[in-house]
């Protein structure tokens, strides 16, 4: 009977010990990156916005349905230590001239590094609005993170 409760007795000291542990502030180094992280991602996606020749390669790729030049021009600009995912919703009533049918909020393309990823809620993250050549008014959100 003793060992019993000696043994509930250590488990609750473990708990304890988890418990302040997970309370602890976080440590000035990871909050210094984590709005080092926000800061690329809004850098990133303001350069890009105000880029004419980004927004033309935005609509072709949402048209032809080819992501390989965002891609490529994603992976240029965003420093290599990062993943990333990056988004396209359609935010106006007007859609893209090739998508007529599109509807508001509905995924327009999505890119990522590596392949696949979706990002996740310790990413972070990134939204601003843009308008394309063709009028259509779109959300672009970007998640990026240190692998």
């Amino acid at each position: 009977m003793r060992w019993i409760i000696e043994l509930l007795f250590a488990v609750l000291l473990v708990a304890l010990a988890i418990y302040a542990l997970t309370m602890l502030p976080r440590s000035p180094v990871s909050v210094t990156m984590g709005r080092q992280d926000v800061e690329t991602a809004y850098n990133t996606l303001l350069r890009l916005a105000l880029s004419p020749t980004f927004l033309a390669a935005l609509s072709s790729s949402i048209c032809s349905n080819n992501t390989a030049p965002i891609k490529a021009i994603l992976d240029s600009t965003i420093p290599q230590p990062y993943v990333y995912n990056f988004t396209v919703y359609l935010a106006g009533s007007s859609p893209p001239s090739c998508l007529v049918c599109a509807s508001w909020s509905q995924k327009l393309l999505s890119v990522a590094r590596p392949a696949g990823w979706g990002g996740s809620a310790s990413t972070s993250s990134a939204s601003i609005m843009a308008v394309l050549p063709d009028g259509a008014q779109v959300r672009l959100v970007l998640y990026i993170a240190r692998p």
